[in-house]
């Protein structure tokens, strides 16, 4: 999932204007823009996401607290939020265009 992003990103990258949204208010319109290299913080977030929930020592913590996840509710929770970065990723792609 987070290839697919990186990906996407690359090759979106170059038909984006130079100035692409960045925050949406609660009626869902922008109002605040940015750069256009700014669209690779969600495929870096991404990675982040993954480097971090693989360490041994926070995928037990998270597996053993008190909520007691097992490894394929934890996977689920891991591919979720990259699930739900690349649907923001998507949204603001197409608010730049």
């Amino acid at each position: 999932m987070v290839g697919i992003g990186f990906v996407f990103t690359l090759i979106v990258f170059f038909f984006l204007p130079s100035s692409i949204p960045i925050h949406f208010n609660a009626g869902g319109i922008a109002d605040s823009y940015g750069d256009r290299i700014q669209i690779f913080l969600f495929p870096l977030l991404q990675l982040m996401i993954l480097l971090l929930t693989g360490r041994e020592k926070l995928r037990y913590w998270l597996t053993h607290s008190k909520t007691f996840l097992n490894d394929i509710q934890y996977n689920w929770l891991v591919s979720g939020l990259c699930l739900l970065i690349i649907f923001v990723e998507f949204r603001v792609l197409y608010a730049a265009f």
